[in-house]
């Protein structure tokens, strides 16, 4: 009987186990043995309240789940409702369609950040497939996912409210009778239906805006602004519906010439085109706080007779840099060298003006000083006319005939005299360039100078 039994156990035990080695197998082997390259993509849109002309960010991942590498693999959108999802070509990088295509080795993944835009809410929801296909993938079924951008709703509008206060103890934040009462705020969107809205705050500096359609871009600012504050520069605003705009502190400063005085002076009163002409800024803070990111800037007009300064001459208040410091009662002497224009020569002068700022606060002193550049002389004509009927220029018959006029500098200096013609025009012969001021002799009151 022993034996019967260890029998019969051995033959149970081999059935049981062939019965799980065939089940094992079963299990294991696949639908099919395809080989070659084949691409598998999703593709997800992360969550945000998306408005027209957002960029909006796709990732796209690909996997050759192949066993051989996969060529020329590109990308498209094919819509299937609601607006355009515009993805600009550049955006594929090498997945870019009229390009060569990416390669992807066996068992490689990559993940692609993809931007596109829409360029209205009225149709809905974007729903479109990316599609992702490879030369001779073996499986395309899973090559083009669908993918569905959720925008704000159309329709949808925003409260934007809050406090304009003048910092007048400079602390950065809004204190008791630092509110700024009946300032005018406009409110405008950038789309292509321009929306503008207009409010005054009240008494204690508040104002509010309801129901303002969203839009990615609205400037805000500011009319009929106190005396002695610094119109601030705000914005812009977002308004996409999620209520992030209805607490708004919007801080108007002193202008820096409060708090800055400043000068300069040049080595010497003439220079020659192309000489080296050396400046001296002063700039002292006449205030009780220390004032920081402080730096200073030539040429504000840009004119060409400026001098021509290197940078790397103002050190921590260098442009670049706008760290320069001062102490209450601090002031410091910067020195700057730069060249004489050529044409500083048909003006006669070489001008140094810089202007000081603290930051993005362009509302400090401006400092300048000129030195002359003799050489060049011209002929000078200008017209002498009395205003008979007061519209403000020159009709026939208003010239002054055979009348004195004298060409004198800035100080009173007499430089050239002539006389006028029969329509009033006098011709100063080989004036130097420079600054010149008209006199006319007689019983005449000039208004206008040249």
């Amino acid at each position: 009987m022993r034996r019967t039994l260890l029998k019969r156990s051995i033959r149970n035990l081999g059935a049981l186990t062939a019965a799980l080695t065939l089940a094992g197998l079963a299990t294991a082997a696949p639908a099919y043995a395809a080989t070659g390259p084949d691409l598998r993509v999703t593709a997800t849109v992360p969550q945000g309240r998306w408005l027209p002309n957002d960029e909006i960010p796709i990732d796209v991942t690909i996997t050759n789940v192949g066993d051989v590498k996969a060529e020329g693999v590109k990308g498209q959108i094919w819509r299937f409702s609601g607006p355009y999802f515009t993805v600009w070509p550049n955006a594929w990088g090498d997945l870019y369609d009229r390009g060569t295509g990416a390669s992807f080795a066996p068992g490689e993944t990559r993940t692609y950040r993809v931007h596109g835009s829409v360029g209205t809410l009225d149709q809905g929801d974007p729903v479109f497939r990316v599609r992702v296909i490879g030369t001779a993938d073996a499986d395309e079924s899973d090559n083009d996912p669908e993918v569905t951008v959720g925008l704000v709703p159309a329709g949808t509008t925003d409260r934007v409210a809050g406090h304009l206060y003048g910092d007048a103890d400079h602390d950065g934040n809004p204190s008791p009778g630092e509110d700024l009462a009946g300032v005018e705020i406009h409110l405008r969107s950038g789309g292509p239906g321009v929306i503008e809205r207009v409010t005054t705050t009240d008494a204690g500096g508040r104002f509010t805006f309801d129901a303002v359609p969203v839009d990615r871009y609205y400037s805000v600012n500011f009319d009929s602004f106190p005396a002695g504050w610094v119109n601030p520069s705000f914005g812009p605003l977002r308004v996409d519906g999620a209520g992030q705009n209805t607490a708004l502190e919007i801080r108007a400063g002193r202008p820096l010439t409060d708090s800055l005085q400043t000068s300069a002076r040049l080595d010497k009163a003439s220079y020659a085109i192309g000489e080296t002409a050396t400046g001296t800024v002063t700039i002292t803070n006449v205030s009780d706080r220390r004032l920081t990111n402080l730096w200073a800037g030539c040429d504000p007009v840009g004119n060409g007779t400026h001098l021509v300064i290197p940078p790397g001459q103002w050190g921590d208040f260098e442009s670049a840099k706008q760290a320069g410091v001062l102490a209450p009662g601090q002031r410091v002497e910067l020195k700057v060298s730069g060249k004489v224009t050529d044409k500083s020569s048909y003006t006669g002068l070489a001008h140094l003006t810089c202007y000081l700022a603290a930051g993005n606060d362009t509302s400090g002193p401006v400092a300048a000083a000129t030195g002359k550049v003799p050489g060049k002389r011209v002929d000078d004509r200008g017209q002498v006319w009395t205003d008979k009927n007061g519209n403000g220029r020159v009709d026939t018959g208003e010239g002054v005939p055979n009348t004195t006029v004298t060409l004198v500098t800035e100080d009173n200096r007499l430089v050239s005299w002539a006389r006028t013609d029969a329509n009033g025009f006098a011709t100063f012969p080989q004036a130097g360039v420079g600054a010149y001021r008209l006199r006319v002799a007689g019983p005449w009151q000039t208004i206008g100078d040249t």
